[in-house]
Order: C-alpha cells, then sequence, then structure tokens
C-alpha cells in the first residue's frame, strides 16, 4: 500500500505550546498540560511518532467520555522505605506515570532500590520517557503497563492480552543512557493505526486477521489480533508484564480495561542504584568496555555500524530540534480539527 501522505514539518517548541494550550482549554491544571505536552513531543523527537502528538485527539476523545479526568488527586495508598503504591485518580496517565517515576528517584537516592506501583490511571505513553529518566539520575530503571486486550498467547487466535511494554535504562557515566523500550507484542498497536494513517503495511508475523489468518494489512490487524515477539519468549514477557501491571499491584487485568487509545491498566516503576553492588567507578569501567567491544564488533552484511538500544532515538532527538517534527497529512487534519474545536492556534509549518 504505497503512502499518499506529503509529511510537513514542525518546529518542537511551536507544538509543544500548541499541546500546552489544547489540554489547559480540555480542563487539565496548566503544570498538568505542561507534563502532557513535554511527554508527547518528546516522543516525536525521539521519533517514536506513534506515542506523540498524534495521541493527542485520542486523549481529548477519552478526557470527553469520562475514561480519564482532567483533574483529580494522586493518593499514596501504601508505603515503605523503599516503596510506594498509587491511586492515580483516573488522572491521564503520563501526569500519573510521571509522579511515580519522581518518587521511584527520590526513594532510590535514600534507600538505594524503590518499587513503586500506581493503577486508576490513563494511558502512561511512551516508556522510554520514564527510564531514560531514571538512568540519568544514575540508577537503573525498569518501567512496564499494561494494555486493552489485542495480543493473543502463542498458539492462540484470540484477544487476551495487551500489547504490554516493557522498558529498561541503563546509566552510562559521561553519555547518553541505553533505553531499551519494546512492546512484547510484534508490533505496537497504534504503530499499526499510524501504518494505516500513512498507507503502509505491517511487518510479516505481526498479526492474524479475525479469521486466524496471517496478514500485513493494518486495517485487518486492527480488527484482528496481533502476535506476540519471537513467539513464545514474546508470549512469556507479555505474561510477566500482566501479572506486574494487575496482580502484583492491582491494577486491571488486561481484558477488564476499557477498549480506548486513552487508557492503561496498571504501571509499575523500579529505580536501582549500581553502588549496592560496586562502586560507581567499578561498574562505569565495565560498562565502558561492554559498549566498546559491542560498537567494535564487526559489521555484517547490509549493516554499516552497530547501534546502542536508544542511539538512534538520541540521534532523530537531535536531528529533528534542528530540522523540525514531521507529521502526516491525516496527523495534520485532525489536530487543525482539534485547534478549530478548542479554540487553539495551530502553529506555522517550518519553511
Amino acid at each position: 500500500m504505497p503512502s499518499q501522505d506529503r509529511n510537513e514539518r514542525y518546529p518542537a517548541d511551536a507544538l509543544k505550546r500548541f499541546c500546552e494550550e489544547c489540554f489547559v482549554k480540555a480542563g487539565l491544571l496548566p503544570s498538568h498540560a505542561r507534563m502532557v505536552a513535554e511527554h508527547l513531543i518528546t516522543a516525536n523527537l525521539r521519533g517514536v511518532d506513534s506515542h506523540g502528538v498524534i495521541r493527542i485527539p485520542y486523549y481529548l476523545e477519552g478526557l470527553e467520555r469520562g475514561y480519564v479526568k482532567p483533574r483529580s488527586e494522586i493518593r499514596v495508598l501504601r508505603e515503605t522505605a523503599l516503596s510506594a503504591l498509587l491511586d492515580g485518580g483516573d488522572l491521564l496517565g503520563v501526569i500519573v506515570a510521571a509522579e511515580a517515576t519522581n518518587l521511584a528517584i527520590r526513594k532510590a537516592r535514600s534507600s538505594r532500590v524503590s518499587l513503586v506501583g500506581a493503577r486508576r490511571l490513563g494511558h502512561v505513553g511512551m516508556l522510554a520517557y520514564y527510564t531514560r529518566r531514571i538512568a540519568a539520575e544514575g540508577f537503573m530503571g525498569f518501567a512496564c503497563a499494561n494494555c486493552p486486550p489485542r495480543v493473543a498467547p502463542w498458539g492462540g487466535a484470540e484477544r487476551i492480552f495487551g500489547t504490554n511494554p516493557m522498558s529498561v535504562g541503563i546509566p552510562v557515566d559521561g553519555g547518553n543512557p541505553i533505553v531499551i523500550d519494546m512492546a512484547t507484542s510484534a508490533i505496537a498497536a497504534f504503530k499499526i493505526n499510524l501504518a494505516l494513517r500513512q498507507g503502509k503495511s505491517i511487518p510479516p508475523n505481526s498479526a492474524l486477521t479475525k479469521d486466524g489468518r496471517p496478514t500485513r494489512d493494518p486495517r485487518e490487524a486492527l480488527e484482528g489480533v496481533l502476535l506476540p515477539f519471537g513467539g513464545h519468549k514474546g508470549y512469556a514477557m507479555g505474561l510477566l508484564v500482566e501479572v506486574l501491571s494487575s496482580a502484583f499491584i492491582g491494577g486491571l487485568i488486561s481484558w477488564k480495561i476499557i477498549d480506548h487509545a486513552s487508557t492503561q491498566g496498571g504501571f509499575l516503576v523500579a529505580a536501582v542504584d549500581p553502588e549496592i553492588f560496586r562502586t560507581r567507578e567499578e561498574y562505569s569501567s565495565d560498562i565502558r568496555e561492554i559498549i566498546e567491544k559491542i560498537k567494535g564488533c564487526r559489521v555484517a552484511e547490509g549493516f554499516s555500524e552497530i547501534l546502542l538500544p536508544g542511539e538512534l532515538e538520541d540521534r532523530t532527538y537531535e536531528a529533528r530540534l534542528r530540522e523540525g517534527i514531521p507529521l502526516d497529512q491525516k496527523t495534520i487534519k485532525s489536530l487543525k480539527d482539534v485547534a478549530r474545536r478548542l479554540g487553539v492556534e495551530f502553529p506555522r509549518r517550518m519553511s
């Protein structure tokens, strides 16, 4: 399916202001609107467009339908020196997850290890946003969340699990963190929406039709069922995320979550100080050796270099800061519709 859309580029700061104004108009506190805008624009800057401003209409629809609330209170339900369980009050998930991450960092500074769960919250967005922040503070970061059902267990043809993403952030002294962020499905659900918008096919072995046949058509995939990545291995990882995000912390099980792009089940975030086992110098020395060994690996045919997880996104971030964020025509139209409805000025494209 060839793409018929022409991308236009917009400055990140202008898109961020637009995003912030939209959510203030929707009733969010200005501080919360800034948090949402910062998150979505960061996703676009890192090239994770499926979790960027394309989400604005869906988050607004979730607010209008009452799936999430514009204003509420985040409450601490249980707490120890190194753990906490939060009730997100059905706020947009990026707000609750950011607060949970901040709390995890504070606890890790004093206890060296922390674990914070959050339930009753909306869609938390790009998990790398949280784990990269933890790693930038010098801690190992971990985050996961479950989602409305989209994915079959290995060998099945029925929606049971969400795409159930997980992320790890690894601190690197003097360099960018190594950041792993992936769905446990073969493809993230919203990337299928993005492929549909852009007239593209999805990768093979990613989805089945509702009749159980393999498909690369994004429309058929949205109506059907996604597959776990790597077969039984991805299925096992998806099950792990499901348990950590629901049974472990009391979040909703995937099939009990309202099926909407603004919703989520539970969110779990952890921060660990490497110095619980070794000195910072010892840790950093081994990390540098690992990186040097990987980067020095002989390159296979068809590749020009070996990239670390998150390295491509870091490069994309710098490039898009300079050159602007590309948006396809369908996304531009949907955002302009939002702008007209809310009375917010849509930014000018870059020349």
